[in-house]
């Protein structure tokens, strides 16, 4: 069969070796041992690994009266002032700002007059003239701060080197006080989210003043109970489990999935024809069709096997976690995410770079994939920011199953966009090998052509 050939071939070719082992790398460093870990937390009632925001373990039942149910993101607005302040005082007091355009981090240093209209923010905001805000007091913000620690006289060590921190009240500003002695924000909400806005267009896109990451960092309350046991409840039910890994499976192979195939295309077809099997493959009785057809389903065959079998990590010690919890799993879930989350992925960077490599007979079509990957993993937030032309579909929480339900539409339509436009360049692909089997089109005969017209004119005008 001429598919299982084809298979073959590309399955036991170098190249396929350059492909297997990014995405085992990429696997091993980001998912492997993730859901072990996970059970094994429930079991021992540890803290989860992975879901730091639930607080106890994803797959542990919620008893009531515990001493805390873990975190849930929520926007408070007095927890987000008191953070966003913190943090651009801080950034403000050193002239080192952190930012992360494009996923990677940078430091900013602000000129004297951006530095200046910084502090006037801070000074409207708390009210401060820039002595004061030079001298805070050591207890002016909480010891625990969201993502902020201040290590001062809130903070107790004991003996085994462990800190404790005294805390305020559930919101972290205690309004009691002299505003010149802990923090009260001056400014309303809204003035407060206009001038988080200012500071972020003075210092740069992917700093920590960004709405989405004042809510990420410092939009965080306590959950109860009845929120406790209906997460929990989700997680049973609802996603039965395996859902929840499935996705999180799914966000971190799709980053493999978005470039890695281009490799493979690229090359496997570049080599056929280093090895002279153009005018073989020519002269056989194969149709165009046929052979393009069949040789963009074995690629697509050899890049989804290891994902596939991959997945089996994860599905068997859910599988003994249900046999021991007589707790219900969906045994097809990491098949059916793969299918509609990382199949249309893995369909249109593989056609792409079979289209491309058939048109230019070059290896341009890795830059131009490359170009993309990097694009828009910089431009997709890690869960829930699906857009119509999202290549790489994000979801890296455990749980948030309703971050998907809310998205389902828009998701589909994304992937049946891609699946499409996947099989049009496979069709394209058919075309354009027909022409050049027929002798009809000749890319490389055409960029000789011209570039001997521009060598001339170019050659002309200087001997003019």
């Amino acid at each position: 069969m001429y598919f299982l050939k084809e298979l073959k071939r590309i399955c036991f070719s170098f190249v396929y070796l350059l492909f297997i082992g990014p995405l085992l790398f990429s696997w091993y460093d980001n998912f492997y041992g993730v859901t072990n870990k996970e059970i094994s937390s429930a079991k021992e009632s540890d803290t989860s690994i992975y879901s730091e925001i639930a607080g106890g373990s994803f797959l542990k039942k919620p008893e009531r009266g515990a001493e805390s149910y873990g975190m849930k993101k929520k926007e408070v607005p007095e927890k987000i002032m008191c953070g966003g302040t913190d943090i651009l005082i801080v950034e403000y007091l050193k002239n080192s700002y952190s930012t992360y355009p494009f996923t990677y981090y940078k430091e900013v240093v602000l000129s004297d007059k951006e530095q200046k209209e910084i502090l006037d923010i801070i000074t409207e905001i708390t009210g401060l003239n820039e002595q004061q805000i030079n001298h805070l007091p050591e207890n002016y913000f909480p010891a625990v701060n969201g993502s902020i620690i201040h290590f001062g006289e809130n903070a107790n060590q004991d003996g085994n080197g462990n800190f404790t921190f005294k805390m305020g009240d559930s919101d972290g500003i205690d309004t009691g006080q002299d505003d010149t002695e802990q923090f009260v924000p001056q400014v309303s909400y809204e003035r407060f989210q206009t001038l988080m806005e200012k500071a972020e267009n003075i210092i740069g896109k992917g700093s920590n003043y960004s709405m989405k990451n004042l809510t990420q960092y410092y939009g965080l309350s306590e959950m109860t109970y009845e929120e406790a046991m209906d997460e929990y409840n989700k997680t049973i039910y609802d996603d039965k489990v395996s859902n929840a890994f499935a996705r999180l499976f799914c966000d971190y192979i799709t980053r493999a999935l978005g470039l890695y195939p281009v490799f493979v295309a690229v090359i496997f077809w570049l080599k056929d024809r280093r090895n002279c099997m153009n005018e073989l493959i020519d002269c056989k009785p194969t149709g165009t069709a046929r052979f393009i057809s069949i040789r963009f389903l074995a690629l697509l065959t050899a890049v989804m096997l290891p994902v596939v079998l991959l997945s089996f990590e994860s599905l068997i010690p859910l599988m003994r976690y249900s046999a021991d919890t007589s707790i219900a799993i969906d045994l097809f879930a990491f098949f059916k995410y793969m299918i509609w989350w990382l199949l249309p992925t893995a369909m249109i960077v593989t056609s792409l770079g079979m289209f491309l490599t058939i048109l230019t007979s070059t290896p341009v079509a890795i830059l131009i994939q490359f170009v993309w990957w990097f694009v828009d993993g910089a431009v997709t937030g890690l869960s829930g920011d699906t857009s119509i032309f999202t290549l790489m579909i994000r979801h890296n929480v455990l749980g948030g199953s309703e971050i998907i339900s809310r998205d389902f539409t828009l998701i589909c339509l994304n992937r049946g966009l891609y699946a499409v436009i996947s099989l049009i360049l496979v069709g394209l692909s058919i075309l354009i090998y027909s022409k050049k089997r027929g002798g009809e089109f000749n890319y490389e005969h055409f960029l000789q052509k011209h570039f001997r017209f521009f060598k001339n004119r170019f050659s002309s005008h200087f001997q003019k």
